[in-house]
């Protein structure tokens, strides 16, 4: 299976999801040229909006990506501003979260055949965002936290707020190019074994849809 991988900014990669996956090839978002052939996407975070389309044009491009791909029945995966662009593309909103950042190693509740794949009412997550969306229709809520939906599918496509893909050393990265507090970076390497196990799981559920 040919799997492409867009990167909204470089410093936002696969990380660890690439061990779990088959044959990927990796593009920057400002490469695309919207004829791309795939037999699944992936579209991973950046620290930018979906409502700043007009400064982003590549943005655009992702959403007709994810549009087409969601019509031929295609796998698509969206990692944080990647599941933003899913839900836009698709009919819900994206919007500034009114309840504030969600920032830092967390827990998100799953629900449904989540739940049940993951034997686990709770996942152990990273986030780092400002915006949430609502829900496109028929798609189905799969977790949640206490303020912000956190993971969707729609038929073979899956938006996933939060990351489970970063490492001590991604997040130290983060924290240069974004600011931030330095105490993140060891809150994640303490759950380094975790966060790699929720993304082995989840990539698994996502081959399976």
């Amino acid at each position: 299976m040919s799997i492409l991988a867009i990167y909204n900014h470089s410093m936002e990669t696969l990380g660890t999801l690439k061990k779990f996956l088959p044959r990927v090839k990796e593009i920057m978002a400002e490469e695309l040229k919207g004829d791309e052939q795939f037999e699944a996407l992936i579209i991973m975070g950046g620290p930018m909006g979906v409502y700043e389309r007009d400064k982003y044009h590549f943005l655009n491009v992702e959403m007709e990506l994810v549009k087409n791909a969601y019509k031929q029945n295609k796998r698509v995966l969206g990692i944080c501003l990647g599941s933003q662009l899913i839900a836009e593309a698709l009919g819900g909103k994206v919007i500034k979260g009114g309840f504030g950042q969600e920032i830092g190693v967390q827990k998100v509740r799953l629900l449904g055949e989540l739940k049940d794949f993951m034997g686990s009412e709770e996942l152990l997550v990273f986030q780092w965002h400002g915006d949430t969306f609502s829900l496109p229709e028929n798609g189905v809520l799969l977790g949640y936290s206490n303020k912000y939906f956190q993971v969707f599918r729609l038929k073979r496509t899956l938006g996933i707020q939060f990351h489970v893909e970063v490492d001590s050393e991604m997040i130290s990265k983060w924290v240069k190019l974004y600011g931030g507090n330095e105490s993140m970076v060891e809150d994640v390497k303490k759950f380094e074994n975790e966060l790699k196990n929720s993304a082995s799981k989840l990539i698994k559920y996502w081959m399976k849809l």
